[in-house]
């Protein structure tokens, strides 16, 4: 979508909640739900809050490291 597209929908959002067409609620959650595919389609990025818990590969990845390091080579 456009700049321009995306500034009309949140022109027309704030419009129907300043005429009281919806409710502070309402108003949030489409905001939020616009506001976050602006995020993910110019920084193509997604909020952490929209990811799922992994576990920290790094963690994995170094305890791997160590474990080869401290090995005795000569055996």
């Amino acid at each position: 979508m456009t700049e321009k597209s995306y500034a009309l929908i949140l022109r027309n959002l704030s419009s129907d909640y300043y005429h009281n067409h919806i409710g502070f609620e309402e108003y949030r959650q489409q905001r939020r739900i616009i506001l976050d595919q602006i995020d993910a389609e110019m920084n193509a990025h997604v909020s952490k809050a929209d990811q799922p818990d992994e576990p920290d590969s790094s963690s994995i990845f170094m305890q791997t490291l160590s474990f080869f390091k401290n090995r005795d080579i000569g055996q």
